[in-house]
């Protein structure tokens, strides 16, 4: 029952982003946090996928899954959530969704809280400095 109240809270909290995810993004993010929580002990307080690509663009990368514990927050715990890759997958071809501009990203992570909220925070490549 916790699980179906935290991905209500997902869709609302998508939404209510001052950048809102479209409805297909949504879609997305939800299947992803779904396969999260399925892997997670009951003591978790966050959850997070970090998809770090090969290069800006690429198909594949490397995907890592890690929770922190209610009572030790700093501690970051690997585990495997429903299954070992369709969250990165998923989130590698949300991209698609994204405007070209922003497509160009080398990793994204995707952070759960347990009060149903998310972060997704992407990281771009360092523009080349002035005069190279």
């Amino acid at each position: 029952m916790r699980h179906l109240l935290i991905i209500g809270l997902i869709a609302f909290a998508g939404l209510a982003r001052a950048q809102q995810p479209t409805a297909n993004e949504t879609e997305i993010l939800t299947v992803v946090a779904k396969c999260l929580l399925l892997g997670l002990p009951s003591d978790w307080y966050e959850a997070q996928v970090i998809v770090t690509l090969d290069e800006p663009g690429s198909p594949s990368g490397e995907a890592r899954y890690v929770y922190t514990p209610q009572l030790a927050r700093a501690d970051q715990v690997p585990y495997t959530p429903c299954h070992s890759t369709n969250p990165a997958k998923a989130l590698v071809e949300m991209r698609e969704l994204q405007p070209p501009e922003r497509r160009g990203w080398k990793s994204v992570r995707f952070l759960l809280h347990r009060n149903g909220t998310f972060d997704l925070t992407y990281d771009y490549p360092k523009p080349p400095a002035a005069g190279n």
